[in-house]
């Protein structure tokens, strides 16, 4: 009964939307507000109703309600109550009903603001949330029903997936999903700012925070899937551009692009044109991404199963981009920048060229993603392009990036100096040289090659960025201890109130350059290695030796498969400085196997040991005769935890820029939803 009123419930949210999109616009070119606000009441309303059907689903997977294919598909008698619950997300139809569950709440939000500045907007911002989130719903009930019965209820269900039964894939959804959904706002501000041919920025300013949410849960969303990647998929890695990763980045490159962007314009109303492309591109990558996902047209571990909804994708993409390049190209003559650039040596030059590899590395990760579609397209044979071909053109670029973000801080605005950029940076450089030669001599210079030798140049580059990034910090508090005689500490935390967007994003550059850390010691320095070994015998790698102590079986977590333990104990194999001597126990690990005869599928689950800046990660690749042998598969990750502290940084970042940030331009406050005076 509970889950018929959800369906009926979502099915209202749809008509309200059509309701809402439709009455906005009537009561714009009619200039009456009654229509207006009903719209934007309509669109409010969306929210709880689907809450209420998202309701009805949990209550049926709670109870395990096998009368509903779906619940048969994720639950069992045998999953927990907590791994039901998330199972919500656990496939296609769910999924896609919590996705428009978010998109809803940020519509929700959304309708709550003050509309006095910017009234003449709220009618299309409201049309155009209302029908992108009209079709997903839509989309939902007619391709993916998580409402759907079954004639003949079977006694039990397959049960979760086993590779989602893992507390990063319970929260990386949610977070990824955020991410996507909330750039629905600073699209739909776009779009009526557009529409309403306004010359000025206040779609801009009246969305700025919007789209920093909507970023920071993408960016989170990206960490948090590289750390399930990294625990669950036994390959010591986290990140191996794989379709599905690929489609959250380039949402990720272009808004980040777009972030930068923004601030030229709101500083020297400039680029325009270019921030409205930017965010138009930005939004239209996130329905590419939702589209190769969840049709099937890409293979991926943690893609969606084919289905029917290709052709409906492919149809609202294309209307969605048509609508967007005709009100950009007919309206090119209000977004001309009221300033021109002057020098490109300039702060604006250097964020204009990090915007154009910033785009360039977006289209070359949506390109060679999309490759395989366009070649079985044409010629009926799929060609895949590997990473070893995306770290080649893709990775420099990234590179590129980052020093960037090192020159950026000291050009000035207009007219940049080459002279006072070189002074500025001469304590950077003498830092990133010195950062240079210690790796150097870490390495060993004899046993230097060509690839070791790049990584210490990478590393000094980062040493270059962080260095002039944390200067910043020290001169501006320095001038505020001197001009106001304030400590310190209290002269760090008032420089940062006073200019939380700037100093917020320098945080965020920091946390960038602690992941590309991360990045170039388990690229470079990474290695593994397959090992046989007796019961009760040692092997040695990568200066650890591994003494295997036996398998064993032990409880599953689920009722629905069964585990086999392996354990080794670990010590040094040789000294490693200091405080390391050979012998010093390291740890004990315990990967192990799960079978889940349902599904017929194996997990292998790696276990770790070792240091915060070196990783040991081991799985059980194979065992003989009850274990009286086993294989191993070692991993040796160098600096690999940096890049969890820099996703922890990064998000610090946004925290600063988002918190007490600037009053809005609204000066009098709107009664929420109010009607018609």
């Amino acid at each position: 009964m509970l889950t018929d009123v959800g369906q009926y419930a979502v099915l209202l949210a749809a008509l309200l939307l059509l309701y809402a999109a439709g009455a906005s616009v009537y009561g714009a070119q009619r200039d009456d507000d009654r229509f207006v606000q009903s719209g934007r009441i309509a669109a409010a309303l969306a929210f709880p109703l689907m809450v209420i059907g998202m309701a009805g689903l949990l209550i049926a997977l709670i109870n395990n309600d096998f009368s509903l294919r779906y619940v048969v598909s994720v639950s069992s008698l045998g999953t927990p109550l907590f791994f039901r619950i998330t199972a919500l997300w656990g496939a296609q139809a769910g999924s896609l009903l919590f996705w428009c569950v978010l998109m809803s709440a940020f519509v929700f939000v959304a309708m709550q603001r003050r509309w006095d500045a910017d009234r003449e907007l709220l009618p299309y911002v409201t049309a155009t949330m209302a029908l992108t989130l009209a079709f997903f719903i839509v989309l939902t009930l007619v391709s993916a029903n998580p409402f759907e019965r079954l004639d003949f209820p079977p006694s039990d269900g397959r049960g979760l997936n086993p590779l989602l039964r893992h507390p990063g894939m319970i929260i990386h959804p949610p977070v990824l999903y955020a991410g996507f959904t909330g750039f629905i706002v600073p699209f739909a501000f776009c779009m009526a700012s557009l529409i309403t041919r306004r010359k000025d920025d206040l779609w801009l300013r009246a969305s700025r925070r919007w789209t920093l949410v909507g970023w920071v849960f993408l960016t989170l969303g990206l960490i948090l899937g590289g750390r399930w990647a990294h625990d669950v998929l036994g390959w010591g890695g986290y990140w191996g551009w794989d379709p599905v990763e690929n489609k959250s980045f380039v949402p990720w490159l272009l808004g980040t692009a777009f972030l930068h962007s923004a601030m030229i314009q709101e500083k020297r109303g400039m680029f325009k044109n270019w921030n409205v492309a930017l965010m138009m591109l930005t939004f239209g990558s996130i329905v590419w991404a939702t589209a190769i996902v969840r049709s099937g047209l890409l293979t991926s571990v943690h893609a969606f199963a084919a289905s029917s909804m290709g052709p409906i994708f492919l149809g609202f993409l294309v209307v969605m981009l048509a609508a967007m390049l005709y009100f950009w190209l007919t309206r090119l003559d209000v977004l001309k920048s009221e300033n021109a650039l002057d020098k490109l040596f300039s702060r604006e030059g250097v964020f204009l060229l990090q915007n154009v590899v910033f785009v360039s590395a977006a289209v070359t990760v949506f390109a060679l993603t999309s490759l395989p579609i366009a070649t079985e397209a044409i010629s009926g044979q799929r060609l895949t392009v590997g990473p070893p071909y995306f770290n080649a053109v893709v990775v420099p670029q990234l590179i590129l990036l980052i020093a960037l973000m090192g020159i950026a801080p000291l050009v000035a605005w207009a007219r940049g100096n080459a002279r006072a950029v070189a002074r500025q940076s001469a304590g950077a450089l003498i830092f990133a040289f010195a950062v240079l030669v210690a790796v150097f001599i870490a390495l060993s210079l004899p046993a230097l090659t060509p690839m070791t030798a790049l990584a210490a140049a990478l590393a000094g580059l980062c040493a270059y960025t962080a260095a002039v990034t944390l200067v910043e910090y020290v001169r501006g508090a320095r001038a505020r201890m001197q001009a106001n005689h304030e400590p310190a500490l209290v002269a760090l935390g008032r420089l940062i109130a006073r200019n939380q967007r700037r100093y917020g994003g320098y945080l965020v550059h920091l946390g960038v350059v602690v992941i590309a850390i991360g990045a170039i010691g388990k690229g470079f320095f990474g290695s593994d290695a397959i090992r046989n070994v007796p019961l009760n015998g040692t092997f040695t790698y990568g200066g650890y030796a591994f003494t295997y102590r036996g398998t064993q079986t032990v409880p599953c977590q689920f009722d629905d498969c069964s585990t086999l333990q392996a354990a080794l104990k670990v010590t040094r194999a040789s000294d490693a400085g200091p405080f390391a001597r050979a012998g010093d126990f390291v740890g004990g690990l315990y990967p192990r196997v799960d079978r889940y005869p349902a599904q017929q599928f194996t997990s292998t689950i790696a276990d770790v040991t070792g240091t915060f800046n070196e990783e040991v990660y081991v799985i059980l690749s194979a065992w003989e005769d009850e274990g009286s042998s086993a294989t191993f598969t070692v991993y040796i990750n160098p600096m690999i935890n940096w890049l969890w502290v820099g996703g922890v940084i990064m998000t610090l970042g946004f925290i600063v820029a988002f918190w007490r940030a600037e009053p809005s331009p609204v000066t009098r406050a709107v009664p929420v939803l109010q009607g018609a005076k």
